[in-house]
């Protein structure tokens, strides 16, 4: 399992170079995250989340404003840091 500062750094990296994971609020509900850290407020729980909404990403991919049935299609697999994050999470292209 990544730390929490590898996973704060790659939660950062794609939601910073690319965007959010598509509909953080609706299909992923964020404030859930918030509910468990004010209940354990720890390293441990804060990776836990970030590992999370990681994976979400790549299930969803980035919302970059475009509708689209598949947002996973707008994951750029060209990117070696994608990929590498991906592999780190167990996450593959599908």
């Amino acid at each position: 399992m990544a730390s929490y500062e590898q996973a704060l750094e790659d939660h950062e990296y794609l939601w910073g170079e690319y965007a959010p994971a598509a509909d953080m609020t609706g299909g992923y509900v964020d404030q859930d995250d918030l509910a468990r850290l004010l209940r354990s407020p720890t390293k441990a729980t804060a990776r836990d989340c970030l590992v999370s909404q990681i994976r979400y990403w790549f299930e969803v991919g980035p919302d970059i404003g475009a509708p689209s049935t598949s947002y996973s299609k707008n994951i750029n697999w060209g990117d070696p840091a994608v990929v590498e994050i991906a592999e780190r999470y167990d996450c593959t292209s599908s």
